[in-house]
């Protein structure tokens, strides 16, 4: 929505606040009724979107104690990321085990694993205190309301589309720094991409020519990379497990390779579509002139 939005930014981004902290909220207390696979994924999500919207607070140069939470919620977020790493290595490893059973021992190795990150991780969201970060989060609420008519909206809209352009120049960056032999420079793209994804939903009513298809095509290609990394996710987890010398490479020899096949197959895949990336180039999303959807990328997992 351009400068004719009957709402500020400052308003509407109090609103959004309001309702990110209380689905953290929801999310939070989920988890800590009952610690399953899927309560732990619903609330990284919020945790996420939580983080975005902090981030775009500070690029706004908004007022409120966005450091200090920023702090508490990245690292709320980073506690689950070896159960989320072992999680994957499983899933991952599901169907394969039929084709390759002389590799069962990592499969035993990863449920320990997650068994004992699990016990550890429930006692501390059980021990989490909310009340604290709900104030803070409140108190940038109201300060947000106070700051509600301060700022023309044109002024605002053009600050809205310079963070987004910020964002999306980031991603187009680290695009082309990508090569095949180093898949840690399509890991980077995904994470601006994925940062850029949640500015665009957080931003959506500044984006008269983005549609509910064109933030599923941006799932879709943020997948595309998301299955990459949990290949090369899984590849450090044997890598690791030889190393600890908890289980021998000869045994794991015909699961790495194919692991190593699957991920030049995710390389080319992506490669061949990289540069639908332009798709959401920004003077497309903010224009309000109707158009015809590209066709669905890839598959998610």
């Amino acid at each position: 929505m351009a400068a004719r939005s009957s709402t500020s930014l400052a308003a509407s981004l109090a609103n959004r606040v309001k309702v990110e902290r209380r689905r953290y909220r929801k999310r939070l207390e989920r988890c800590q009724r009952k610690f399953s696979e899927s309560a732990v994924h619903d609330l990284r999500i919020e945790t996420r979107r939580l983080l975005a919207l902090l981030d775009l607070l500070s690029t706004l140069r908004f007022p409120g104690p966005l450091r200090k939470m920023r702090k508490v919620f990245k690292k709320r977020l980073d506690a689950f990321d070896e159960l989320r790493d072992t999680q994957v290595q499983l899933s991952l490893l599901r169907p394969l085990w039929r084709l390759f059973p002389e590799a069962s021992e990592l499969d035993a190795l990863l449920r320990r694993r997650e068994r004992r990150l699990t016990d550890e991780l429930c006692q501390g969201v059980h021990a989490t205190k909310q009340a604290r970060s709900e104030r803070r989060l409140k108190t940038v609420e109201k300060q947000l309301r106070r700051s509600t008519g301060k700022m023309p909206r044109e002024a605002a809209h053009l600050e809205v589309l310079a963070a987004l352009r910020e964002a999306f120049d980031r991603v187009v960056a680290w695009r082309r720094r990508i090569r095949p032999n180093r898949t840690v420079t399509i890991h980077l793209t995904r994470v601006a991409f994925k940062r850029f994804r949640y500015l665009c939903e957080l931003l959506r009513q500044y984006l008269p020519g983005l549609k509910a298809e064109d933030l599923g095509r941006m799932r879709d290609y943020q997948a595309m990379m998301g299955n990459l990394q949990d290949v090369e996710v899984l590849l450090a987890g044997v890598r690791r497990a030889v190393a600890d010398k908890e289980m021998s490479g000869r045994a794991v020899g015909p699961l790495r390779r194919e692991l190593l096949r699957r991920r030049r197959e995710l390389i080319d895949i992506y490669l061949a579509a990289a540069d639908r990336l332009f798709d959401f180039e920004l003077n497309v999303l903010a224009a309000p002139a109707s158009r015809q959807p590209s066709k669905v990328l890839a598959n998610s997992n």
